[in-house]
Parts: structure tokens; C-alpha cells; sequence
């Protein structure tokens, strides 16, 4: 398995991340909280949600742990697992957009990806720089071009393509929860309370990779590298004609003369 050093480093050379990743652990009941990690409520005074804690630990380098007395959000609450999820799944509760009808925000929450109440009690949140745990997740935020570096990282081996789902709410389950729950990597795009309260940029996204994808997305970030994908992308400029590798001009070739064949 690859370290978290070697994906810090391989990150920082092939993506440069203006802010940490993150490396996210899912805890069971009686598992141990890593040492020196804070916890809202006991270190703060007011509970976080999630998505303030990726901000804090992104930004700060804080290491945090939550669970249910600590995290804020109930969205984020229903997702983790932390609580029952069914007064949240009838849709009766008016989250934003406030004016929706109690039928297309039950359709939304139950869209939503969750853990089984229960699994997991809490969830620590560190840099990958200074995470001291096993993590079960690598959570990314960056700009489009950075994301999609990571994307074609994750599918450089199998030439499978990444799916993704948005409703413009709960986005910070679907790199993390429905990341872990599938074992692929998830690209998502953050919701109004990623960006209010976890200070995403407006043109930031979210990137997550379960475990069983560390050194899949390792070695694909060098290698698509070394195959003339990277960042940051050297500009281009609008013209009339723009000469394309010979590979291209190889491949429109060989599709234009098929096409005389019909």
C-alpha cells in the first residue's frame, strides 16, 4: 500500500494544492481517537459541521473528530450514520431551498448517499501531512483544471470513467460517503453550505479516493504526466488552424477514410 507520504508528495508535485488534502477515518464504537485531535464542543465550545471541520483542517491543519453531539449539520448527520435517518427521509423538513415541495425534498434526501445507522460513531479529519491514522479516504478540494487532474489519474489504468451525481445540496457526502461506499473515486460539486460555511471558492471542487485507490491514483498522476497530461496547463490562444500531434491527425485520418468505406 502507498504511504500517505508518498500521496502527499505525489500530490504537491502533479496537482499542487493551494490548500491540505485530507485524510478522513471512519471510527466504530470503542475504536481510539487519535491523540491531539479536537473535538468542537470540548476544545471550541459549539459544534462544527462537516464541512467547517474540511475547512478547518484544509486551511489550519487542524486535526478534528466528530461525532453526533458535535457535528451541527443534520444533513451531514443522516449521511455519517450517526443518527436515524427517517424524520430526515420523509422530506417534511424545510431545508434550503425552503420553498420546495415536501415531495421533491423526500425524493432528494433519500438520493442522498449514507452510511447504515449505527456503523460508524465518529469520523477524524487531518491533513495527510500530519495524519498519524489509517485513513479511509483522501479528500481533495482545488480548481476545475486541479480536479481533473485527479480524474485523469483514477482512470489512467482502466479507462473507466468516473461517475458523479448532484442535487447542489449534501455535497460533502458524495466524495466521501458514496466515495467509500462504492470504492471508486467520486468528483462532486460543493453545495451553498460547503461554500458558506466551509469557505469553498466559487470555483473550487470537491475530489475524494477511497483506500482501495491510493496507489491506483498515485501512480496514474506520474504516468499521465509523463503522457502530456498536466498542471498547471500551459495557455493556449485562439486561432484558425491549431496543428494537433500526430496521433490526432493519425486518428481523423483513419475516421474520415472508415467513414468512405459505409
Amino acid at each position: 500500500m502507498v504511504s500517505l507520504a508518498e500521496i502527499d508528495e505525489a500530490m504537491a508535485i502533479y496537482v499542487k494544492p493551494e490548500t491540505y488534502p485530507l485524510a478522513l477515518r471512519m471510527l466504530r464504537t470503542g475504536e481510539v481517537v487519535p491523540e491531539g485531535a479536537k473535538n468542537p464542543v470540548r476544545d471550541f465550545g459549539v459544534p462544527f459541521s462537516l464541512c467547517q471541520a474540511f475547512a478547518l483542517s484544509r486551511k489550519e491543519g487542524l486535526t478534528i473528530v466528530l461525532d453526533k453531539h458535535s457535528q451541527s449539520c443534520p444533513i451531514a448527520l443522516a449521511g455519517l450514520g450517526f443518527v436515524r435517518p427517517e424524520k430526515f427521509l420523509t422530506g417534511k423538513y424545510k431545508l434550503a431551498p425552503t420553498n420546495q415541495s415536501p415531495e421533491a425534498r423526500k425524493k432528494m434526501a433519500g438520493s442522498l448517499p449514507r452510511f447504515p445507522f449505527g456503523k460508524y460513531e465518529r469520523v477524524v479529519i487531518a491533513p495527510i501531512k500530519s495524519a498519524d491514522f489509517d485513513p479511509d479516504l483522501i479528500l481533495f478540494y482545488g480548481n476545475g483544471a486541479q480536479v481533473m487532474r485527479m480524474v485523469q489519474a483514477a482512470v489512467f489504468s482502466s479507462g473507466k470513467a468516473l461517475t458523479s451525481t448532484s442535487l447542489g445540496t449534501g455535497g460533502c457526502l458524495l466524495p466521501t460517503v458514496a466515495s467509500v461506499l462504492e470504492r471508486e473515486c467520486k468528483y462532486a460539486l460543493p453545495g451553498n453550505g460547503d461554500r458558506r460555511l466551509g469557505l469553498v471558492a466559487e470555483g473550487e471542487l470537491a475530489f475524494g479516493m477511497p483506500r482501495e485507490r491510493f496507489e491506483e491514483v498515485v501512480t496514474g498522476l506520474k504516468l499521465s504526466h509523463e503522457g502530456k497530461q498536466a498542471y498547471p496547463i500551459s495557455p493556449g490562444y485562439l486561432k484558425m488552424e491549431y496543428k494537433l500531434p500526430p496521433s490526432y491527425v493519425e486518428l481523423r485520418e483513419a475516421l474520415i477514410e472508415s467513414g468512405k468505406e459505409e
